[in-house]
């Protein structure tokens, strides 16, 4: 048999060896699948992983919602060492089994920071708050996460380079970005949670920096916040206000940091008010607070009905601890 013949053969017998490694695992993804379906044993992790690289293969149906949470205490501090039988997941007001539960402690994260570089965030002062609110954050990234910088206006949303973990580097830049136009707060949330593909085994999140005073956006904040609900993302806002515009945001609903509390709410993030009279302190606050949240997920995965209607669902996540409250997203479609 001539070489060329011989490698032909070889590669059609590897061809077919790899051909019948990816049947053999499409049909164990539908039957763990189907085991779920029937109210069985939840998913194991290596049976998840399983599941999740079949699905890729656009030959497998996975029908599984999944839910970050992050549960506290009363002093807002993460309780960890909980168990799936702690846990509790309503499908508009129906209990769901959990098809997959995690809790992750050390992977690392990705981030995307998004800046808003309109003019209202112009001036010395404002610089100066978006590097104090921005520095204690940054200090704590760690080597293996990934941090992404997008910047908007009214000019448009610009993605600043690719995904990196030099966090000072990504700071210094951010500074740098020109500051012009008005603010289109509600378009740049909706391309940022675009930037976060679904990735279950991953921490995802979104920081948004700005004053809150949007004028230029397309969509609605409602519109918003379902597209940051798709990808899985919390959103925490750090806004550059004090005191009394905490008072004016509870007190008045039309005030335009309600809207990004709502945001961050609906999608299981956190608001940080930074800019009073010990901003420094606010800002180390948030910061720890955010750390503390994204290196203490659970991750819940449930099946959904099959003749579940068009358009939203909302979604509870309820905890049998004393004190215990949860922070994830509200709704998904």
């Amino acid at each position: 048999m001539c070489r060329l013949a011989a490698w032909c053969l070889l590669l059609a017998l590897c061809g077919s060896a790899a051909l019948g490694d990816d049947v053999a695992d499409r049909q164990r993804a539908r039957r763990l699948m189907e085991r779920v379906a029937a109210g069985g044993a939840a998913l194991s992790d290596e049976e998840f992983e399983a599941v999740m690289a079949a699905s890729h293969t656009d030959q497998v149906e996975v029908e599984l919602v999944m839910v970050t949470a992050v549960v506290v205490d009363r002093r807002s501090r993460p309780m960890t060492g909980l168990t799936r039988q702690d846990f509790q997941l309503f499908d508009d007001g129906q209990l769901r089994p959990l098809a997959w539960f995690g809790e992750e402690l050390a992977a690392p994260f990705r981030l995307v920071l998004l800046l808003d570089v309109s003019s209202s965030m112009a001036d010395r002062s404002r610089t100066a708050a978006i590097r104090a609110a921005l520095l204690p954050l940054m200090r704590q990234v760690r080597r293996r996460d990934r941090m992404r910088l997008v910047s908007f206006a009214d000019h448009g949303v610009v993605v600043h380079g690719t995904w990196r973990s030099r966090p000072m580097s990504l700071l210094a830049e951010a500074l740098a970005i020109e500051r012009r136009g008005r603010t289109a707060l509600a378009d740049a949330l909706a391309a940022a949670a675009e930037l976060l593909a679904p990735s279950p085994l991953e921490r995802q999140a979104i920081v948004l920096v700005s004053d809150g005073l949007d004028n230029a956006s397309r969509l609605a904040p409602s519109e918003v916040a379902e597209a940051a609900l798709e990808v899985e993302a919390p959103v925490y806002v750090l806004a550059l206000g004090g005191a009394a515009r905490e008072i004016q945001a509870r007190r008045d609903p039309g005030n335009p940091l309600a809207g990004l509390a709502d945001i961050a709410r609906q999608t299981g993030g956190r608001l940080f008010l930074i800019g009073g009279e010990d901003e420094a302190a606010e800002a180390r606050a948030a910061a720890l607070r955010i750390r503390d949240d994204l290196r203490h997920q659970y991750r819940l995965a449930f099946r959904p009905p099959r003749d579940r209607r068009e358009g939203s669902h909302r979604i509870e996540v309820r905890v049998g601890r004393r004190g215990a409250r949860v922070l994830a997203r509200r709704a998904y479609r």
